[in-house]
């Protein structure tokens, strides 16, 4: 968990011109926050898109109690804009991938929180 931010940050660095983008679980992200910096710092254009936990989901379908998952819900949207990146709420498929598309040509590194709805994502596992 955590580590692929960093490794993304590491793909834009090698490769500049290239359109880098992560996908990371809720928790995954907190695990690195100080990466959201990095990428202000160094002024790199990735695209972060942070969903919600998959160890829940993970536990429902092996029916063991939940246990450890969760959390009070981070504001995504005050954190990405105070680590002065762009920031995008998303809640459907659509929304989602206009999202991308604008995050592609941006300057700096843009933030997508999605927000899924459990039952819709446990259908995909």
């Amino acid at each position: 968990m955590g580590c692929v931010l960093p490794l993304a940050i590491g793909v834009k660095l090698a490769a500049p011109e290239r359109p880098v983008g992560c996908f990371t679980g809720d928790a995954g992200l907190e695990m690195v926050l100080g990466e959201l910096a990095t990428l202000r710092d160094l002024e790199l254009p990735v695209v972060v898109d942070a969903t919600l936990s998959l160890i829940d989901l993970m536990q429902n379908r092996m029916q063991y109690p939940q246990r450890g998952v969760t959390f009070g819900e981070t504001d995504w949207v005050a954190l990405a804009a105070a680590m002065g990146g762009h920031v995008v709420l998303v809640e459907s498929r659509d929304a989602t991938r206009a999202a991308v598309e604008t995050a592609l040509t941006a300057d700096r590194f843009t933030l997508i929180a999605a927000r899924i709805d459990p039952a819709a994502y446990g259908r995909y596992m």
